[in-house]
């Protein structure tokens, strides 16, 4: 029995962070400030005529002297506080059935159970890497390689584990929801992406999230020599009301960002516009991580009085320094205003390093994350900053 067991994979990670989140004006009397220690071990079984079973369970303990809210977690609603999404848990983060056929360039992988499930770059449908609680999914999913580079793959949404934790009172929501997505990639030079994600909501106060979103992406780098090559994205996307959304929604998403990259040294331009009509007609995209800045406060596409909606520009630099073998610099200034009624929401910079502790071990790796940012007519000013260390088997 033993000897069967050491034929499968353990998998295993730890990571302890220390956050802080700072914002000015009422109702935010005091910092939040969380440090918190996630603990994952997995468990892959052997192949056995193509089947295997996947488990893992993840727990998040508040490792000292706490105080942050979490809003919708009613123990855990601190208004003075401002929000930081890592609640304690205890939870099967990933438990699945799957069966994998077929030969290389036409291989059929269906799996079924709680499973993660990540889509482009995560804007639509994310894991949320992050945070310390994974989004993960009740789900059905069929993915099919296919000649000449293509790929399929099909998903049903049963019900979605949120970052906010099971005691969230959106926690767990179920849906009778969809992900497809045909692609096509070419190394060196282009993947490309066509998708859809049809949500349909079953808890009420989550119904004008229902929509139907059909998309195109693609995304380089586009390699040039063995040290230069482009870096670039766009996609486009156009979003309905869709299941029990009692709103009418018709909305576009487009992304634009394009810059060089030499021996390491990468420079982006970029461009983001989540359009917004009224307070109901604008994009939403309840699966996704925070997008546009890490204080997060553009977790949800913004309104402010008549004006709807999200423009962001945004300056991306990377740098992975030859001195720090398996370090990471990376900084972002965005700027950001309404769709419609054209208003100056604010700016915000943020800036984040991690280092991979190569001599010790490749599976250690320590990190620091920064934003700040400043308000004009939306928000106040914040501060929001995290250390981690974290290992990983």
């Amino acid at each position: 029995m033993w000897s069967l067991i050491k034929e499968g994979k353990f998998s295993g990670e730890a990571r302890y962070r220390f956050e802080a989140f700072e914002r000015d004006g009422a109702p935010f009397t005091e910092p939040a400030y969380a440090p918190t220690l996630r603990i994952v071990l997995g468990y892959e079984t052997p192949t056995f005529h193509g089947f295997s079973a996947y488990a893992e369970g993840a727990a998040l303990i508040v490792t000292g002297p706490a105080d942050y809210s979490i809003p919708t977690v009613p123990y855990q609603n601190r208004p003075d506080r401002p929000a930081i999404n890592d609640p304690r848990y205890l939870d099967l983060n990933q438990g699945y059935l799957r069966w994998t056929g077929g030969q290389p360039g036409r291989k059929l992988t269906l799996t079924l159970g709680r499973q993660e499930i990540m889509l482009n770059d995560g804007r639509f449908i994310t894991i949320s890497n992050w945070r310390q609680d994974h989004q993960h999914f009740d789900a059905a999913q069929l993915k099919l390689d296919l000649p000449v580079n293509f790929s399929f793959r099909y998903a049903y949404l049963n019900r979605v584990f949120r970052t906010v934790g099971s005691d969230a009172t959106d926690g767990k929501p179920p849906m009778h929801s969809h992900l497809l997505e045909l692609a096509w990639k070419k190394p060196s030079w282009v993947n490309v992406s066509l998708y859809g994600v049809l949500l349909d909501f079953r808890l009420p106060v989550l119904y004008t999230q229902s929509t139907q979103t059909f998309g195109l992406r693609a995304t380089g780098p586009y390699q040039f020599t063995k040290n230069w090559s482009a870096l670039y994205a766009a996609e486009f996307a156009n979003q309905r009301n869709f299941g029990t959304n009692p709103a009418y929604v018709n909305v576009n998403y487009y992304l634009g960002e394009f810059g060089p990259a030499w021996h390491g040294f990468g420079v982006q331009a970029g461009y983001a516009l989540l359009q917004g009509h009224s307070v109901t007609d604008k994009l939403t995209t309840p699966l996704s991580h925070p997008f546009n800045g890490w204080t997060d406060l553009f977790a949800n596409d913004p309104s402010l009085g008549k004006s709807h909606g999200l423009e962001a520009r945004y300056l991306t630099a990377t740098e992975r320094p030859k001195f720090l073998n398996g370090g990471d610099i990376r900084a972002i200034y965005y700027d950001y205003h309404s769709d419609s009624n054209r208003t100056h929401y604010g700016s915000e910079l943020d800036a984040a390093m991690s280092y991979r502790v190569k001599r010790v071990s490749k599976r250690w790796e320590i990190g620091w994350r920064f934003g700040r940012y400043w308000a004009d007519h939306l928000f106040t000013n914040a501060i929001r900053t995290s250390i981690y260390t974290s290992y990983s088997l």
